[in-house]
This record gives structure tokens, sequence and C-alpha cells, in this order.
């Protein structure tokens, strides 16, 4: 399934940038994650835990993210690839991309991607995952701010853009 969500922060492409070079502290942003921290050996990859609650499923997850690609204040890419350890069996893959673009005094952020569900995971029906997603990035919105306001970068905040899922 492939999704696209945006909305705005008040602060400049490179605030958030900055932010963004800290994996560690973007994860505690993230709904649901339980612990974060860099595989030894492995430079750009994380391992990271996480319960989501997926329609009536509540499941923690063990993951693997690694960042494929870094452009310095305009992009970053990275993948995903977890099971579950607690709950819904099943695992999961995931491909996303989130673009910086200024616009005035916001950033515009937006998250492209691809996600793909197997096992009982994959059982959970496409508007389910939609609804999640798009609780799951405003929530992030929300916690971004909040991590920009405590970093003191005067000004910052966040408006919600309209979250767009795209399936296929």
């Amino acid at each position: 399934m492939k999704y696209r969500h945006e909305f705005r922060v008040r602060a400049s492409s490179d605030e958030v940038w900055r932010f963004f070079e800290r994996p560690l502290e973007v994860a505690q942003c993230m709904p649901g994650v339980e612990e974060a921290e860099p595989l030894d050996g492995e430079d750009d990859s994380y391992s990271v835990r996480a319960t989501q609650k997926l329609g009536p499923m509540s499941t923690t997850f063990r993951a693997k993210v690694r960042i494929t690609e870094r452009i310095a204040g305009a992009r970053i890419a990275f993948t995903a690839t977890g099971k579950a350890v607690r709950g819904a069996v099943g695992n999961f893959r995931a491909q996303n991309t989130v673009t910086l673009t200024q616009e005035g005094n916001e950033t515009c952020v937006a998250v492209e991607g691809e996600v793909a569900l197997a096992g009982v995971l994959g059982t959970v029906g496409s508007a389910v995952i939609n609804k999640h997603a798009a609780k799951v990035t405003a929530e992030f919105a929300a916690n971004l701010e909040q991590a920009l306001l405590a970093a003191g970068e005067p000004g910052a905040g966040s408006r919600f853009g309209e979250a767009t899922v795209e399936q296929q």
C-alpha cells in the first residue's frame, strides 16, 4: 500500500533538517516507539521497538530502520523491516521518503512511502491502515512541534495539512 501525508512546521527547513539529523530524537517523536538504539557496526541503522494498535489488534514490533539517502536540508529516505514480538503475528517492510520544502517562514514536510504487511497483520483492511497512518502522522507532527519548541527554535510550531493516502 502506498501513502502520502503532509504537514507544515513554522520553522525553516534548515532547523527541521538539523533535528532530523538526530534520528534517536526523531524516534522519540514517533507515537508508540518504546526504544531506539544504533546498531553496532552498521552506519545509519537502528533497532526500534514500537507498539501500534491496528483496528482491534495491538502489536509490538521489533524493527531495523536504515537510512538509505540524505540530501541535506531537502530529503531523507529510509527502510524499515520488522516482525511482531508480541500481539498479532506478522511482519512488515516499508520504504519511506521525507521531503522538506521551504514555503515562506514554514517548512512543508511530505512523507511518502509504501508498506507491506504479512501474516495476521496482512488481514487488516487498507481503510484501517490508512486511518491509522493519518493518525500517527498527525501525532508525529504535534510531537515534532514540541521537540522544536523545546530545542529553542523561536516561532517553531506546526499546522496540519490534509493527510492524503494513495492505495495501490
